[in-house]
């Protein structure tokens, strides 16, 4: 658009040139022409100039006034008005009738132009007519990013950012405006982001910045002392254009996982700045309730059959393969976020086709019962989603070490338990509560592929030990990451760097899951492991199960923490 005003700007110079040659006119013509389009030039400028103080501000031209001069033709109206009065001028003291000519057909050309610059700014006057040329430059940005990077795209996000001028002026002026707590300015500069229509190929690093916005935000609330109710607002919007874009990638789970993984971490985060006294009580209980409700909206979202919808977009399963879902289940489990266990319902559907009709509270074990569709002898399901779930996880050893390597991540990243949990940050399945914990440990402690101390021993051998093959579902989901961290504050750790938690994934498998139950088996386990190991894991379960602070024998601090095991069902017991 600017290129074709500036070829018919110049066509219209040259025209002019030749009408100044065939038809010069005297001094006292030009003088008194040129007298009126001067006048009616510095109306036009001065308009612009009222128009800009009243109505811009630092949240409405954040890319720079070039976006804005590309929009309203500024700088050529002033170029054509420079020539205008150095031809004018050169003509008049050099006696030239045809040079004086063309300078004043040149300011009349300039009028028409400002009039057209003119009409072009004062529909920027609107603060809707700004949020439109804000939203087509970063709109702009974001699909040139991605066409240029094309397939190498996905190991440069962060740099790319870094780097681009206008994303990261719109990054600045939103960290300005959350640190200022201007709480217009961010529902604005939040709207221009969300709006952006964006291709296809610039999805990835839309959903980048859109993360990137999101926790500034957030930071915003817990450490500047933002309108919590205000940025708890854009939170939503930002999340569902999040989920919105990520229904048009051919793989969403990436994405999707690292909103999952975010917003657990971000639950965990509130909680600790407010008991240390660092965020408000405020702050942190809506920024908590914010990430109990996205993670259900997220999670209706990957469920096939939802309990509820908000709208029809939730209905039907986002994910549409096994490595998908896989992917982001295990993100999913991670940094003890609310609904975790119930994820499993939604995995499970997905993997088998079939619904799962069992209750997490009761103590129905879900991977025991998918592994039994899956590879068992008795009820094997023969369905597609099945046969696709099988051919993605591999054998049933396969199975086992997948799910296993998955609880290590959850449970390196249980909730501090030391912690005190104030009463206005309670939500539904974001509580102190005991019982909700071992619900979600036993989720995977009763995928029991091993029995005695000694298997879990070579268990634990293969989760230290055992590498990924190409074309397992572990390497497969690594490389569909392909480096993608989206700018998160939280990273991405490999179970293996992560020992403890893979003893403790292994002691819970062994762990009494009622009081009539023997613990030798455990003990046993514990008993022959090296006492570095045996100390780190007693660390680890000091601060992620209850009760096992009061201990000072490692052995007995993984035992007792384990006896949260127990709550689960203890109502169905006692009431038999």
């Amino acid at each position: 658009m600017q290129v074709w005003r500036q070829i018919w700007l110049f066509l219209c110079a040259v025209g002019l040139a030749f009408v100044a040659l065939a038809y010069p006119r005297s001094h006292d013509d030009v003088v008194d022409a040129t007298q009126f389009s001067i006048a009616f030039f510095a109306t036009l400028l001065t308009g612009e100039a009222v128009i800009f103080a009243l109505t811009f501000s630092a949240a409405s031209s954040w890319p720079s006034l070039r976006a804005i001069d590309g929009h309203i033709a500024f700088r050529e109206w002033v170029l054509i008005g420079w020539f205008a009065a150095l031809f004018t001028g050169c003509g008049l003291l050099g006696d030239n009738a045809t040079s004086a000519t063309y300078g004043a057909l040149l300011f009349l050309l300039a009028n028409i132009y400002g009039v057209f610059s003119f009409v072009r700014l004062f529909g920027l006057a609107s603060i809707g007519g700004r949020n439109r040329l804000l939203r087509h430059t970063l709109a702009d940005a974001l699909a040139r990013q991605g066409e240029s990077r094309g397939s190498s795209r996905l190991g440069s996000l962060s740099a790319w950012l870094e780097h681009d001028p206008i994303v990261n002026s719109y990054l600045g002026t939103v960290s300005q405006a959350s640190t200022g707590n201007d709480p217009t300015a961010i529902r604005h500069l939040v709207d221009q982001l969300v709006e952006a229509e964006v291709p296809v190929e610039g999805v990835d690093d839309t959903i980048t910045v859109h993360l990137d916005v999101l926790h500034r935000l957030v930071r915003a609330t817990l450490a500047g002392g933002a309108d919590p109710i205000q940025v708890v607002s854009c939170a939503h919007a930002l999340i569902d254009s999040v989920i919105g874009h990520c229904r048009r990638l051919s793989d969403p789970a990436p994405p999707l996982g690292a909103l999952s993984r975010y917003l657990a971490w971000l639950a965990n985060t509130a909680l600790l700045m407010s008991v240390r006294g660092v965020a408000s009580s405020r702050a942190a209980r809506e920024l908590a309730a914010l990430t109990t409700d996205a993670r259900l909206k997220i999670l209706r979202c990957v469920d096939p059959d939802p309990k509820s919808a908000a709208h029809h977009d939730e209905l039907g399963s986002i994910l549409t393969s096994p490595l998908q879902v896989l992917l982001w289940t295990g993100d999913f489990t991670e940094f003890h976020g609310a609904h975790q266990a119930s994820a499993l319902y939604g995995t499970y559907e997905i993997l088998t086709g079939t619904k799962f009709m069992g209750n997490y509270w009761d103590g129905a074990s879900i991977l025991s019962q998918l592994r039994q569709s899956l590879y068992g002898d008795q009820g094997r399901v023969s369905t597609p989603e099945a046969d696709a779930a099988r051919r993605a996880l591999g054998s049933v050893e396969d199975y086992d070490h997948f799910w296993a390597l998955v609880s290590v991540t959850a449970l390196a990243t249980l909730r501090d338990a030391r912690l005190p949990h104030p009463p206005e940050l309670i939500r539904p399945e974001f509580t102190p509560d005991h019982q909700l914990l071992g619900a979600y440990l036993r989720t995977f402690a009763t995928h029991r592929y091993f029995t005695t101390a000694a298997g879990g021993r070579e268990a634990l051998l293969g989760l230290v030990c055992r590498a990924d093959p190409p074309g397992s579902a572990t390497a497969e989901i690594r490389h569909a990451r392909g480096g993608r961290t989206y700018r998160l504050p939280v990273p991405l750790v490999e179970p293996q760097r992560r020992p403890a938690a893979m003893v403790l994934a292994v002691a819970c498998r062994l762990a009494p899951l009622t009081p009539a139950e023997s613990d030798s088996e455990l003990r046993d386990f514990l008993a022959v492991l090296p006492a570095p190991a045996l100390q780190a894991t007693a660390r680890l379960a000091t601060r992620v199960l209850p009760g096992a602070a009061g201990e000072s024998d490692p052995v007995e601090a993984v035992v007792t923490g384990l006896a949260v095991l127990q709550l689960v069902g203890a109502h169905t017991r006692e009431g038999s």
